[in-house]
């Protein structure tokens, strides 16, 4: 069966992650709670902390199996209970703002070049995220950096409620490309949520150690690559020999 569609994960996949910007982040969120419910708001640092704490917890319950996912509002909810603040209506939206400019992103050159290779050969392309953005927020940056023109489907685990490896996520993403999971190449960086999730559905899985190598263990990934345009000579060899 031909490939008509690859799939990318996102964090250290698509792109390298920093957090650097969280305690200017941070500074904003404090502004906007004094502007919301006036002083005395704690301090920047105080607020990181308390929604560092929930998705430390998050995280935890996670890595103990479990994969559905909370609302980002609601990791903040928890977060401004725990400093005994209100929760201001604008929850949502202050919450992507905080998460959207926290985190900052270096995109090398060939995944560009990759994307556009699959667009030029008529696949369609695909990604699948666990995260707490939105993808209205992920857009943005998407759009910053040239790929969001060669992406079809953008699914993440806060608009779904599950997060990889649970099926769902991936069959949707599947269901908005239209195309079955026989057809379709995963690319992630992580083993259990990438590699084995996607391979439970029937999709080949190519592993990526480009900004991180995580030991493939007991998987049994189709290809592993240390750049993502190595993707592209992979595909090619599928539908040649298709």
């Amino acid at each position: 069966m031909k490939v008509r569609a690859v799939i990318f994960d996102l964090g250290y996949t698509m792109w390298a992650v920093d957090y650097g910007g969280e305690p200017e982040a941070y500074g904003r969120l404090r502004r906007r709670l004094v502007n919301e419910l006036g002083e005395p708001i704690p301090p920047a640092k105080a607020l990181r902390d308390a929604v560092a704490a929930v998705f430390l917890r998050e995280g935890q319950a996670y890595d103990g199996g479990r994969l559905a996912q909370k609302p980002t509002e609601q990791v903040f909810r928890e977060a401004f209970e725990a400093l005994g603040l209100d929760a201001p209506e604008p929850l949502r939206e202050m919450a992507e703002e905080t998460l959207s400019y926290g985190i900052r992103y270096t995109v090398e050159p060939d995944t560009v070049e990759t994307l556009c290779a699959f667009k030029q050969r008529g696949l369609r392309v695909g990604v699948v995220s666990n995260t707490y953005q939105s993808s209205r927020s992920l857009a943005k940056s998407l759009r910053r950096f040239g790929l969001l023109g060669s992406i079809d489907a953008l699914v993440v685990s806060s608009e779904v409620g599950w997060g990889k490896p649970h099926p769902a996520i991936f069959e949707e993403a599947l269901r908005r490309l239209g195309v079955q999971s026989e057809e379709a190449v995963f690319v992630g960086d992580t083993v259990l949520a990438d590699i084995k999730g996607s391979q439970a559905l029937g999709m080949k899985a190519v592993l990526t150690w480009e900004y991180r190598q995580e030991d493939p263990g007991d998987a049994k990934p189709d290809l592993v690559v240390d750049k993502l345009s190595q993707v592209v000579k992979y595909v090619d060899r599928l539908n040649a020999e298709g």
